[in-house]
C-alpha cells in the first residue's frame, strides 16, 4: 500500500474513533446526569421533613445570629475608612486600599461560610440512616455548630485564594481604565458609549476571561473540599488537597454536572412561579371589587404565595446540598455516613411544630401586606430630572418651563461654578457631551459659557438654548414649584457650596429648595452655612450607613431601593427618593412601595399616571397594588 493511502486510512481511522469517543462520553455524562437527578429526587422524597425542619432552623439561625455577627464585624472593618462610602471613586479606592482587600476577604468569608452552614446539615441528614425526623435535624444543627471553626477556615482559605488569582487581572483593568477613561467624564462615557469606551473593553476583555478561567479551575479543583472536611474528618488544609486529588482528569464531568444542576436549579422555581402567577392573574381578574369577598380571598392568595416563596428557597437549597453530596460519592467511590453524635438535651421541644410556626409565619405576613395595601393615598412628589428633559434639553430653560406645564412638584437641576465664580446648570464636568467642547466647565468664564449651544445635540429645533444661571432658574420657577439643587462639586471650585448658599439667601429662596449631593461632606457644609435648608444624599451604590444628621432625604437609585430601604428611612425620619424612572409600570409600583418622591425625565408621564390612579375606586387601587406586590 503507498504511503500516502497508509496515511489517509489511518486519518480516516482517528476521525472515526475520535467521533466515537465524543459520543461515548457525551452519553457517559448523560447518565451521569440522570443519576444526579434521580439521586437528589430519591433524597429530597426519603428526607423531606427532617432537611425542612433544618432549613427553618438554620435560617432562624441565620436572622437571630449571624448575620447580626456578621453585619457588627463588617461594620467593624469598614469603620477604619470612615464611612460611608457612597460615590464610584470613593468606592474603588476603598477596594484597591488594605482595608478594601480585608473587607471583601471578611464579608466573602462569612457569606461563604453561611453557605456552607446551610449545605453541611443536608448532607448530614442525607447520610443518616436512622429515622426520626425531628431527631435527626436537631443532630444535624448541633454537628455543623461544633464545625463552626472549621468551616469558616475553609471559607477563608478558598474566597483568599481566589482574590490572589483575580488581583492581578483586576489591577490591569484599573490600569487600563486609569490610562484610557479617567480623562472622561463617567456619565459621558456611561450615556454616549464613545469609541474609546469600546476599546476599553476590548483591551480588558483577556483580563476578564483570565479571572474567569483561572477562578473557574480554581472552584473546580475545590469544589469537593467541603464535603471531604465535613464526612471525612480532615482539616481544611487537607480537604483542599484531597478535594485537589479527587478532582483531577474529572473536570469535563465536574462541569457538565454543575451546569445541569444549575439549570434544573433555575428552571423549576421560574416555571412554578409562571404558573403560580398565571393562576393569581386570572384568579385576582375573577375576584369581585367587594371587601367583603376581596379580603378573605386575597389573604388565602397571599398565604399561600408566602408558603410557595419559602419552599422553593427550601428546594433550592436541599437540591444544591444533595447534589454535593452525590458529587462527592460518585468521585470518591463511597458512600458518606453520618457522624453518630448526641444532640444537647432538651432540643425536643424547638422541633415540634415547625409546620405550625411555618403557617403562623406566612399568615403574618400576610397580614402584613394586606395592611400596607389600605393606605389609598399617592402623596408623591414628582420631581423633573433636570427639567423635563425627555422632551427637552437638560439643564435648559426649555426642559425647566416644559417641567413646570407637566405639574413638577420639584424641578431637578445640577450646579457648577464657572472660571469667574458664576453659578451656572451642567451636570458633567466637561461640554464634551452637550457641545463637543472638552473644556471643563471651570476652565471657562460665564461670557465664554454664554456662547456655548446647549440644545442643538438633542434636536435641531433646540438650537441656539444656552447654558442658564442659577439665579436665572430661581426668577423663573418662584412661586410655581421647587428646586431640587444637586451640587457637583469639584477641587478645582471649592467656593461652589458656599456661593450656592450665599445665592440662595440672598434671594430669599431657603425654604422652596432642597440641597442634594452624592458627598456627605457637600452636604455638612450646607447645614453649617444655613442650618435650615433641607438636604438630600444622592446614593448610587453605597457601602456603610450614612450620617443621618446631615440629611433630610435619602436618594436612592432605582435599581437598590427595597422596601426595607423605605421602612428604614421613615423610621429614621427621612423621606426615601427614587432616581431615575422613566417606566410607567415602575413608577406605579414604586408608588405602592411608599417613597415619598420619584424623580423621573418624564414628568408628564408620572402626572397622568397618578391622574389615573386618583380616579380608581379603592378596591381596583388595592388590587393594583397586589398585583404590584406579587411583581417586586
Amino acid at each position: 500500500m503507498p504511503l500516502s493511502d497508509a496515511n489517509s486510512t489511518n486519518e480516516v481511522d482517528g476521525t472515526f474513533y475520535n467521533a466515537i469517543n465524543l459520543k461515548f462520553q457525551e452519553e457517559r455524562i448523560r447518565l451521569q446526569v440522570k443519576a444526579a437527578i434521580r439521586h437528589i429526587f430519591h433524597s429530597l422524597v426519603r428526607n423531606f421533613r427532617p432537611l425542612l425542619i433544618y432549613h427553618f432552623f438554620v435560617s432562624l439561625l441565620a436572622i437571630v445570629v449571624l448575620v447580626p455577627i456578621s453585619t457588627w464585624i463588617m461594620t467593624r472593618v469598614l469603620s477604619r475608612t470612615g464611612i460611608p462610602l457612597i460615590s464610584p471613586e470613593e468606592m474603588l479606592g476603598f477596594f484597591l486600599s488594605p482595608t478594601g482587600v480585608a473587607w471583601v476577604l471578611t464579608g466573602g468569608s462569612l457569606g461563604l461560610l453561611l453557605i456552607f452552614v446551610i449545605h453541611a446539615g443536608m448532607i448530614l441528614i442525607a447520610a443518616e440512616t436512622e429515622n426520626g425526623h425531628y431527631r435527626v435535624a436537631i443532630t444535624a444543627l448541633w454537628q455543623v455548630i461544633r464545625k463552626l471553626p472549621r468551616l469558616l477556615l475553609l471559607s477563608v482559605l478558598q474566597i483568599g485564594a481566589h482574590l490572589l488569582i483575580a488581583a492581578p487581572f483586576l489591577l490591569a483593568v484599573v490600569i487600563a481604565w486609569s490610562i484610557m477613561l479617567k480623562p472622561y467624564d463617567p456619565y459621558y462615557l456611561v450615556s454616549e458609549t464613545p469609541r474609546v469606551f469600546w476599546v476599553f473593553l476590548i483591551v480588558c476583555a483577556p483580563f476578564v476571561a483570565g479571572i474567569l478561567f483561572f477562578n473557574g479551575w480554581l472552584y473546580l479543583r475545590w469544589v469537593l473540599a467541603f464535603p471531604v472536611l465535613l464526612l471525612e474528618r480532615k482539616s481544611p488544609k487537607e480537604a483542599l488537597k484531597r478535594s485537589a486529588q479527587l478532582t483531577k482528569g474529572s473536570f469535563r464531568k465536574i462541569t457538565a454536572l454543575i451546569l445541569a444542576m444549575a439549570f434544573m436549579v433555575l428552571l423549576i422555581p421560574a416555571l412554578l412561579i409562571v404558573i403560580f402567577d398565571t393562576l393569581g392573574s386570572w384568579f385576582l381578574g375573577w375576584v369581585p371589587e367587594n371587601f367583603m369577598i376581596l379580603i378573605p380571598a386575597v389573604m388565602i392568595y397571599l398565604i399561600l404565595y408566602i408558603i410557595l416563596a419559602v419552599l422553593l428557597s427550601f428546594l433550592g437549597n436541599a437540591a444544591n446540598s444533595l447534589f454535593i453530596q452525590h458529587l462527592y460519592q460518585s468521585i470518591a467511590g463511597v458512600t458518606p455516613v453520618s457522624e453518630n453524635e448526641t444532640p444537647p438535651a432538651h432540643t425536643g421541644a424547638l422541633a415540634w411544630g415547625v409546620e405550625v410556626i411555618l403557617l403562623i409565619f406566612a399568615v403574618s405576613q400576610a397580614v402584613f401586606v394586606l395592611y400596607t395595601f389600605f393606605d389609598f393615598q399617592d402623596d408623591v412628589a414628582i420631581v423633573a430630572h433636570r427639567g423635563s428633559s425627555m422632551m427637552a434639553p437638560e439643564n435648559t430653560m426649555p426642559a425647566i418651563e416644559l417641567a413646570l406645564e407637566e405639574g413638577a412638584d420639584y424641578v431637578e437641576i445640577d450646579v457648577r461654578e464657572t472660571a469667574d465664580g458664576a453659578l451656572v446648570l451642567l451636570h458633567d464636568r466637561d461640554l464634551r457631551r452637550i457641545a463637543g467642547d472638552f473644556r471643563n466647565i471651570w476652565e471657562l468664564t460665564l461670557e465664554e459659557v454664554r456662547e456655548i449651544d446647549a440644545g442643538n445635540w438633542f434636536h435641531p429645533r433646540f438650537s441656539g438654548v444656552g447654558i442658564p444661571t442659577l439665579e436665572e432658574v430661581i426668577d423663573v420657577v418662584q412661586g410655581q414649584a421647587r428646586l431640587y439643587l444637586e451640587i457637583k462639586p469639584s477641587p478645582a471650585t471649592p467656593d461652589l457650596t458656599r456661593n450656592v448658599v450665599t445665592l440662595l439667601q440672598e434671594k430669599e429662596f431657603i425654604d422652596d429648595v432642597l440641597i442634594g449631593a452624592m458627598e456627605p461632606g457637600v452636604l455638612r457644609d450646607v447645614k453649617r452655612l444655613e442650618p435650615e435648608l433641607r438636604t438630600a444624599l444622592f446614593v448610587h451604590t453605597a457601602i456603610g450607613r450614612p450620617d443621618r444628621d446631615i440629611l433630610d432625604v435619602l436618594a436612592l437609585r432605582a435599581a437598590i431601593t427595597t422596601g426595607q430601604d423605605i421602612r428604614n428611612a421613615h423610621r429614621h425620619g427621612h423621606e426615601l427618593h427614587i432616581w431615575t424612572v422613566n417606566d410607567r409600570r415602575e413608577m406605579s409600583r414604586f408608588i405602592d412601595m411608599g417613597v415619598d418622591s420619584i424623580i423621573t425625565d418624564d414628568p408628564g408621564m408620572l402626572t397622568e399616571l397618578l391622574q389615573e390612579r386618583a380616579a380608581l375606586s379603592n378596591p381596583s387601587l388595592f388590587l393594583v397594588k397586589l398585583r404590584h406586590w406579587l411583581r417586586s
